[in-house]
């Protein structure tokens, strides 16, 4: 049984909830029910209420009209096709990064890659300092635009890499250096290298979380 500390306790609530979804632990159809997973997760009611409306807010689950709330589903397909979307959205970025803003940031995306070999040493998973690399990645475009599609789905890519670390974990290495390379394109000015890269990278990733879903 999964026991919530007090600490974040609806955001932690949500993550859980929101893992086991994708995962396929919870079937399409099933109902949340509010006093059930209290009792499971070791909460009180409100902060389960909390995550139950940012699942539904996510789309992953469905509130009607008689107070019932259900998983709405999450299949492989879905995976690939929210993967699909942050290759849209991240090499859209790129594409409006300047050369003076890349260079502003290239410090701060390293330090996010050396964080990221750090964890790698203590064998941990640096799920949010990945993250965070990604989110710069957008953020230097300057489009608000895009940035505000990208953070509107920030909490499922989060889980999506979540999921992907604990299958790829003996690759971390290779992952790393993968964003590395996508820094040094972009430092020599070529966007189309870059744009690939980060595609590769991406699609490898989207294939890792398909395993992952079939494996956990």
């Amino acid at each position: 049984m999964t026991m919530i500390v007090k600490n974040n306790i609806a955001s932690q609530v949500v993550d859980h909830l929101r893992k086991e979804i994708i995962l396929g632990k919870y079937e399409k159809g099933e109902a949340l029910v509010e006093t059930k997973l209290s009792g499971e997760l070791g909460v009180s009611r409100g902060p389960v209420r909390e995550a139950i409306g940012e699942l539904v807010t996510e789309n992953l689950a469905e509130k009607f009209s008689n107070g019932r709330t259900a998983v709405t589903g999450f299949e492989i397909r879905d995976i690939e096709n929210l993967y699909d979307t942050r290759i849209l959205l991240e090499n859209h970025a790129l594409s409006q990064v300047s050369a003076e803003v890349f260079k502003a940031h290239e410090g701060e995306l390293m330090s996010y890659i050396n964080q990221m070999r750090d964890a790698e040493y203590y064998e941990d998973r640096d799920v949010e300092t990945d993250l965070a690399f990604h989110h710069l990645l957008v953020k230097m475009s300057g489009n608000n635009s895009l940035l505000h599609l990208w953070m509107a789905q920030r909490n499922i890519f989060r889980t999506l890499i979540d999921i992907t670390s604990e299958v790829t974990f003996t690759n971390q290495s290779e992952i790393i250096d993968q964003h590395v390379e996508i820094v040094e394109a972009m430092a020599g000015q070529d966007v189309e290298k870059a744009q690939v890269l980060l595609r590769k990278h991406l699609e490898e990733a989207s294939g890792h979380c398909c395993n992952g879903k079939k494996l956990l």
